[in-house]
């Protein structure tokens, strides 16, 4: 395909995708994947500019037909990721610093967005970031408290249902700001994996293979300070230490589904059975909580080394 015709095709594709993601349902944690795949493909198989143009060619079409606001949320949530991601994995060295620095613009570019618009709002980012917090909570609050009541076979249950939804959100009024980078951390690892998926021969991704892939050995020291951090102290601390916990226990997690990831192909499981086992493993409790712990001890016991290597 022309590079002019993909670079249309791409913004089209992820133009629509946008606009559609709303109809999705439960499937648009995937459209969110998807969206920013089109102009991220593009950068790494054509170049940054071409990446950059798909962008732009997306947010132009959403800003005619929604608007500056919808064009302006396009860009924050999708096309700077895109772009970012894209122009770190075609110069860095390893996909999980390219993935790290991406990550940073799309926080840096959130909060100077923040800032920009409390600006024109008169208010202060603080007080803004705590309106936009509390009116997505109550929202995320009244869906599962409608869910829940569902649910509920008797005003007992109901009441057990209606106090857990009131525990969760309490804690997500301390976590959200660990959740959005948390998020965001997920979508980029994401379209990292759909990258590599689609490369063929177009492009690379450089760094070391995902069953041979560890944290920076540093990081664990931080995680364990955290952990005593939010038992030992409170308020504003305690709060922190909640966040870093946020951010930080999903990488070992991401960790221990390496080990997990190089031991299925050690046994050589057809990619059907690897899907499933990944499935299980991230969603049935406490498997998760099991495999976030083989990411933290692989640190010391390797558990990727194999019997003859240990003899």
């Amino acid at each position: 395909m022309p590079q002019k015709l993909l670079v249309v095709f791409g913004a089209l594709v992820s133009f629509f995708l946008y606009r559609l993601s709303g109809e999705f349902g439960a499937a648009a944690v995937l459209s969110h994947l998807l969206i920013p795949f089109a102009p991220a493909y593009i950068g790494m198989r054509v170049g940054f500019v071409a990446g950059g143009v798909t962008v732009l060619g997306a947010a132009g079409l959403i800003l005619v037909s929604s608007g500056a606001v919808g064009a302006c949320m396009y860009l924050l949530q999708f096309g700077v990721m895109a772009i970012a991601l894209s122009g770190f994995l075609r110069t860095v060295r390893r996909w999980d610093r390219a993935v790290g620095l991406a990550l940073l613009v799309v926080v840096g570019a959130t909060l100077i967005s923040l800032v920009g618009y409390a600006a024109l709002q008169g208010k202060g980012p603080v007080v803004l970031a705590t309106e936009i917090v509390e009116a997505e909570i109550n929202q995320a609050s009244t869906f599962m408290n409608s869910m829940f009541a569902d649910a509920a076979e008797n005003s007992t249950d109901a009441r057990e249902l209606a106090d857990a939804v009131e525990s969760m959100t309490r804690f997500m009024r301390l976590v959200y700001p660990g959740m959005l980078v948390l998020v965001s951390g997920v979508l980029l690892l994401g379209l990292t994996a759909l990258l590599n998926l689609t490369k063929r021969d177009f492009y690379k991704i450089p760094g070391p293979a995902f069953a041979e892939w560890k944290a920076p050995e540093q990081l664990v020291w931080l995680l364990i300070a955290s952990g005593f951090m939010v038992v030992l102290l409170h308020g504003a601390a305690r709060t922190v230490a909640l966040n870093l916990m946020v951010i930080l226990l999903p990488i070992y997690f991401v960790q221990g589904l390496a080990v997990i990831d190089c031991f299925f192909r050690r046994k050589a499981l057809s990619p059907a059975l690897r899907v499933f086992g990944y499935m299980v493993v991230t969603l049935v409790n406490p498997l998760p909580m099991f495999v976030t712990g083989i990411g933290v001890f692989d640190l010391w016991i390797d558990f990727r080394k194999s019997r003859e290597q240990k003899d």
